[in-house]
């Protein structure tokens, strides 16, 4: 398995800081490279409200957007206003996955990539 470099190690740990800080829940991070070619690392986090979800996305892109890494969108605002359940923030190698846990249930994401290999962070 390739080893994940340092700078993605820091964005991680700030990430977890972030969820931490924000009172999420069963916070998971797996390392999915060797699972399937086109996936590389996922941070899976419980939240109560899609308001608290809606805060954590925010407070995770102030500091990962600057990096230049997120494909996905071109500003936060840009996140549906519809009710989800679901927020996914893509930045390349890490992809940020912050769900109510009724959602999170239903999707099984961890069950799922139950092959991948969990990292200590």
């Amino acid at each position: 398995m390739p080893v994940i470099s340092e700078e993605t190690i820091n964005y991680l740990k700030k990430i977890k800081q972030t969820l931490i800080d924000k009172k999420c829940e069963n916070i998971q991070f797996l390392d999915l490279r060797d699972v399937h070619s086109y996936l590389s690392l996922f941070v899976l986090a419980t939240v109560k409200t899609e308001t608290q979800g809606r805060s954590c996305a925010k407070d995770i892109d102030k500091f990962m957007k600057p990096l230049k890494l997120s494909v996905s969108r071109n500003h936060f605002a840009d996140l549906p206003k519809d009710v989800t359940g679901w927020i996914l923030l893509d930045y390349g190698e890490v992809c940020v996955h912050i769900m109510t846990d009724e959602m999170r249930t239903f999707y099984s994401l961890d069950r799922l990539w139950g092959d991948a290999t969990p990292i200590l962070v």
